[in-house]
């Protein structure tokens, strides 16, 4: 095994982003179900379940069915009994728990060895590798698209993290902005979020259809189960349909650009998150987390190489500083393993800004991920 992954606290497998060496089969990518009996994947119903399709191992304690396991989509998966080799390990089950025990990763102990100051610079460093490579992303797709399309399909896929991106990608895609802009003017400006939230809900299938704009897509493209109420794809649409109500009469580019460029350096994410925060006639639609996630991995790196290309170094720069002064978000399963693993339950009083929790995404995704430690900066 080059990488075990990581556990996985919600629905589904039990462990995410694996990287296993099979021989015959070469490295292998994807996710880990562990039972204590190999017939536990059908009695839980997992080989129905397309939320499993992503398993490539199947680890149990003993094979009791001679036969494979077999994945919704059809593909069968090796199953890796342990009961064997634990059999043959001097010590049994009692040596086998002591050694999972006492694993830890490499930079488990790098607080320790580094100290709190050298390693909060490496992550800020992280952080703003992981900013500037979200900016030269964005600015490839501003070679190609017009920017308010560009800015469009950003927010649908943060709208749509992390169980739905896709879906949400392919629905910006599908139903692009300037489409939407043709519904909102045949509209009054109060009917324009409602009008928006119809036509995206109509496109994304989970609506009957009325408009008739395009071909929808299937209810089943979308994830509904093991999915949180206010993470559903449904309201998550609606916001969507709103917040562009709001900025589609100036343009979506020049009406967050604008909102960037007033924000103070030190305090203004306060400002941004309000620009953001989207309420319909039922309530919040995005609400301050969702927003602070916009904010962070969508409007300032977008800014960013917006102003880049225009060749405007003061709003680039502005961006940046706005980045760099922004405070913690919510915590996500990455930031929360990865702080854990580095700094143990003291973890909050150094990853203590976005810029920090960016880089230990960034470090996780472009190291931890391909098993390269030896690489690492936090090893050096």
């Amino acid at each position: 095994m080059i990488h075990p992954g990581r556990a996985n606290s919600e629905g589904g497998p039990d462990f995410h982003h694996a990287i296993i060496d099979i021989k015959g089969s070469g490295l292998l990518r994807g996710d880990v179900e562990i039972h204590i009996m190999s017939s536990q994947w059908r009695i839980h119903g997992h080989h129905g379940d397309p939320g499993y399709n992503g398993v490539i191992l199947h680890v149990v304690m003993w094979h009791d069915k001679d036969r494979p396991t077999v994945l919704q989509s059809g593909k069968t998966v090796p199953v890796l009994p342990l009961s064997p080799y634990l059999e043959l390990l001097p010590g049994g089950m009692e040596r086998f728990a002591s050694l999972l025990a006492d694993y830890d990763e490499p930079c488990h102990d790098l607080r320790a060895r580094l100290g709190d100051g050298a390693l909060g610079e490496l992550l800020d460093k992280a952080g703003e590798e992981r900013f500037r490579s979200k900016a030269a992303f964005f600015q490839e797709e501003l070679a190609i698209k017009e920017g308010d399309q560009v800015l469009y399909e950003g927010l649908m896929r943060a709208l749509g993290y992390s169980k739905n991106k896709e879906p949400f990608e392919e629905l910006g895609r599908r139903l692009p902005l300037r489409v939407l802009k043709e519904i909102a003017q045949r509209e009054t400006l109060e009917r324009r979020g409602p009008s928006l939230q119809r036509a995206l809900l109509e496109a994304a299938g989970l609506f009957p259809p009325s408009l008739g704009v395009i071909k929808p897509m299937r209810e089943a493209e979308w994830h509904l189960s093991g999915v949180r109420p206010c993470n559903m794809p449904q309201l998550r649409i609606a916001g969507a349909g709103y917040l562009l109500a709001r900025y589609l009469k100036r343009g979506l580019v020049e009406g967050l650009l604008q909102l960037v460029g007033e924000a103070d350096p030190e305090r203004g994410h306060e400002m941004l998150e309000q620009g953001v925060i989207t309420r319909g006639s039922k309530g919040t639609l995005i609400g301050r987390g969702r927003a602070r996630e916009i904010v962070v991995n969508v409007l300032l790196p977008f800014s960013f190489a917006w102003a880049e290309r225009a060749a405007q170094g003061e709003l680039s720069n502005h961006g940046l500083e706005l980045y760099r002064n922004y405070p913690r978000l919510e915590e996500n399963q990455i930031t929360r393993e990865m702080s854990r693993q580095l700094f143990g339950e003291q973890g909050s009083k150094v990853v203590r800004s976005a810029r920090r929790q960016q880089g230990l995404i960034h470090l996780y995704k472009s190291l931890c991920l391909e098993g390269r430690c030896p690489q690492c900066p936090l090893g050096e």
